[in-house]
Parts: structure tokens; sequence; C-alpha cells
């Protein structure tokens, strides 16, 4: 009985919890794994078996001080992530080695609301061009390449680029729609000086994108993933293992800790 107390008051703070959650909530980023936390006790999710299981990550490990000087300042706008964004302290990383590095020529595969594409460009130097990719909204349905389980979620919206601006829209930023898996990306080749990749998450496209990247980017220029070691996108994180394992161009890939971004010097 001296536990009831307690119990119902859990249990008030739970409906309250729920009520939250079911209500808008679970749209947050943050929230998202109590999605599969509630599955997998009522018994509706397993963990996968065979080769879609999450792989283990093998990539080197990298701190973020080690590749970002103490001394960048950067500029950040959009700072707040809704679901499909990379976080807040992802995207001052990134921010930050644009800043540093100065990269008069990016490249980004997958635009979605362009919120990353916004902050790539703000730090590039003031006559920097940044290029972003993304499929139409029907290309999902077309793709060349097998799609990530989950990847037609963030296909499908209503507009590519909705979180950028009208100025930085009508600035440096040059929106491109096409496939990554068959887009003709030679008028780029040995022109771009930093690549960010986060596209399809499949395995088969994680591949094609990081070689079309290859031939892209610069000798010393900045390839940038993202969502590896995530329990969403295996395939990305089964694609940078095999890279770095296995092709010596890819061996100094590097997981920055903390974080689903890897990063190679090319």
């Amino acid at each position: 009985m001296n536990d009831l107390p307690i119990s119902l008051r859990r249990y008030f703070q739970s409906l309250a919890g729920c009520a939250y959650f079911f209500a808008g909530g679970a749209l947050r980023r943050k929230h998202r794994p109590l999605l599969y936390l509630l599955c997998k006790h009522f018994g509706f999710e397993k963990e996968p078996e065979g080769p879609s299981a999450r792989p283990a990550a093998t990539v080197p490990t990298v701190s973020a001080s080690a590749i970002i000087q103490d001394d960048t300042a950067v500029c950040l706008s959009r700072i707040a992530d809704v679901e499909g964004n990379i976080t807040p302290a992802e995207l001052m990383i990134l921010a930050a080695l644009v800043k540093q590095r100065g990269p008069a020529v990016c490249f980004e595969i997958g635009t979605f609301d362009g919120r990353t594409t916004e902050n790539i460009a703000a730090n590039q130097p003031v006559d920097g061009q940044c290029y972003t990719l993304d499929l139409p909204l029907d290309g999902a349905d077309r793709a060349a390449l097998p799609l990530a389980s989950g990847d037609k979620t963030y296909i499908k919206k209503p507009v590519s680029g909705a979180r950028m601006s009208k100025q930085a829209q009508s600035g440096r930023i040059t929106q491109l729609y096409g496939d990554s898996g068959t887009f003709d990306f030679s008028p780029y080749y040995g022109k771009v000086d930093l690549m960010f990749i986060d596209g399809s998450h499949s395995y088969e496209y994680v591949l094609s994108d990081t070689e079309a990247a290859w031939k892209m980017v610069t000798p010393g220029g900045l390839i940038l993933w993202h969502d590896y070691d995530s329990r969403w996108w295996p395939g990305v994180t089964r694609a940078l293992n095999q890279l770095q394992g296995q092709d010596p161009r890819f061996a100094a890939i590097r997981h920055v800790e903390n974080t689903a971004l890897c990063c190679l010097i090319r």
C-alpha cells in the first residue's frame, strides 16, 4: 500500500508524457528511440538478424578537437534540428570545417530541407559556390539503385530546400535535381574542394556516391559522410567499413567521435 501513491504519480506522469509524445513529440529526434523501444516492449519490433543487422563500427575514430582549430568562428543559422537533419553539434563541426578550409566549391548530395546547404554556403568564402543535388519528388519510384527502407520518408517531401532562406537560394547556392546513381557529375570532376554525402542511405548508393565524390574532389579536398554507425541506416556503416578496410584510397577515413560524421582528406 505504501507504494500506491508513487505508482499513481508515475501513472499520471507517464500519461501526460504519452499525451505529449503522441501529439507531436515523437517527431523530435531525441524522442525517436522511444518509438523503437515501445514497439520492442510490446513485441512488434525484433532485433534484425543476418546481413541487414546493424554492423559494428570499424572505422577508426578522431575527436572533433583534433580536426577543428580552437579559434574557428562560424556562422550558424536554423540551428534547431527536425527529423532528418544533422544534429546541432554536427552542424557546428561541418560549419567549422568549411570555415577553416575555405573551399571555393562545395557539393552536397542530399538537399532535404536545405538546412545543411545554407550553413555550408554561409561559411564559404564570399565568392564561393555551393551545389546541392536532390531527387525530384517522384524520384523514389524510379531510383537507379536500391533505396534504404526509410529513404522514401525524406524523398517524398513537398519541396526540396524548404528551410533555405530566399537570400541563400538567390545567392551562391545552386539547386540540382536528379538521381545520384545516374547523374552526370563529369562537369564537376576535379573541381570540388569539399563534398558532403547525405543522400540515400543504402549500401549501394553510398558506394556509388563515394565513387563520384572521389572523381569530383580535388587532391587535398575534404569528403564528409553522414549517418555512420546509425541504428537506422546500417547500409551507410557497411559501405564505409568496407571502403575504409578494403580500398587503399579510403584507408584514412575517420569517424568523428560522438557524431554520425565520417571524414577523409583526399
